[in-house]
């Protein structure tokens, strides 16, 4: 009888009957298995036969990134953090190539990033004062972020940062009141939180000053920003104007009344008394509207108080005085430039372009289906109702970015 009908016929093992590791082969082939329990890894464990080495590889893009080497067993080896999880490739693939060339893949799809970042800030601060952010890496990988606070309508101020397992401290100055936003960018993301900067009982302070402009402007916002916590402090200056000092010199009157008011924001109507010669520069050419802008860009940083304060400064509207309209397209230009080089605290208000679009003068205008009258019989200064919709407009900027809540 032949060995081969022994092994037939014999109740015997198996194992006696075949080559040497054949039949471990065939119990335990080579195999590879991803483990995602470790936050931030992929563990890979490789079984098979023993008496192999594998190389274990993912693959990605048709290339095979070499990961390590283990001895196979039939138990498992185990490669505990091959490699991290990826916010941009989350389906992963990986292979493991034994020395007599028999292969085992496996694929394993990693978290996503929603919920990577762990970002506090606090609801409110006094103005002055730090935002202090704190972010944590939830994977504990580390991260490459920026940390930015943004100004009400102005600029943003942004710092680095690195968090890992432990949460990281970012602090950032808040010197004027609103809300603030607040962003972290990660290559991935960009997590947004919203800080309040207001006084204690929330009273800030506003100046509204100018010319007879301003009446009774002035008035109307009292009266739509009192309800608001908005304490309104009124200065007109009856027919004085930048370029005729001798009157009021605005320059100091600004220093004055930033000392003494320390507003919060600063709304501001003048030029329509001005048109007198500045120095050597009569209005209304180039040499005047540099002086003009050079005096308005001083009484702007006085207003802005160092980044505390913001100042909304108006556009005149058109005239219909002809004697009127080339100084107030002089002032109107000299303001853009003062605005344009004060920087992020500056914002003007466009109500040449809302009471006179295209720079053409109307006394009526169309408002929510009604017809008002807008505009004084002088052709100059604003009625009661145009004043209104001066300070509807004022609030409405005012909210939009987000100084009022």
């Amino acid at each position: 009888m032949s060995a081969l009908s022994r092994c037939i016929g014999a109740a015997v093992a198996v194992a006696a009957c075949w080559p040497a590791g054949s039949v471990a082969h065939a119990q335990a082939p080579l195999a590879i298995a991803a483990d995602l329990t470790d936050t931030g890894y992929v563990g890979l464990r490789v079984t098979g036969p023993a008496g192999q080495v594998a190389t274990v590889a993912e693959v990605a893009g048709g290339a095979a990134e070499p990961l390590g080497t283990v001895a196979v067993t039939p138990e498992g080896t185990a490669l505990p953090r091959a490699t991290t999880w990826d916010c941009a490739r989350r389906t992963r693939e990986f292979v493991a190539t034994a020395a007599d060339g028999t292969t085992a893949s496996t694929t394993a799809r990693t978290p996503g990033c929603a919920a990577r970042l762990r970002v506090r800030t606090p609801e409110r601060v006094r103005p002055g004062r730090r935002i202090v952010v704190r972010v944590r890496d939830r994977w504990s990988l580390g991260a490459e972020l920026a940390v930015c606070a943004r100004a009400p309508g102005g600029e943003g101020r942004c710092k680095a940062a690195r968090p890992a397992g432990e949460a990281v401290r970012v602090a950032l100055r808040a010197r004027r009141i609103g809300a603030w936003r607040v962003r972290v960018r990660a290559p991935w993301r960009t997590v947004t939180r919203h800080v309040r900067v207001r006084r204690p009982g929330g009273r800030a302070r506003m100046l509204v000053t100018g010319d007879s402009m301003i009446q009774p402007l002035d008035e109307f916002l009292r009266a739509r920003l009192r309800p608001r916590g908005m304490r309104v402090t009124s200065e007109p200056e009856i027919s004085t104007g930048i370029s005729k000092p001798g009157l009021l010199d605005w320059p100091a009157n600004a220093r004055r009344q930033a000392l003494a008011v320390r507003p919060d924001v600063t709304v501001m109507l003048l030029g329509a008394n001005d048109g007198f010669a500045m120095g050597s520069a009569a209005c209304c050419g180039d040499a005047w509207v540099a002086e003009y802008a050079r005096r308005a860009r001083g009484m702007m940083d006085s207003y802005a108080r160092g980044g505390r304060g913001r100042v909304y400064w108006a556009l005149l509207p058109a005239p219909r005085p002809s004697s009127f309209q080339t100084s107030f397209r002089a002032v109107n230009a000299a303001l853009v430039r003062a605005a344009r080089e004060a920087g992020p605290e500056v914002r003007l208000l466009r109500l040449d372009r809302y009471f006179t679009p295209g720079g053409t003068f109307r006394e009526f205008m169309r408002v929510r289906g009604a017809t008002r009258r807008v505009r004084q019989a002088d052709g100059v200064h604003l009625t009661a109702a145009g004043a209104s919709l001066a300070a509807d407009l004022v609030v409405r900027t005012l909210r939009g970015e987000r100084v009022l809540g």
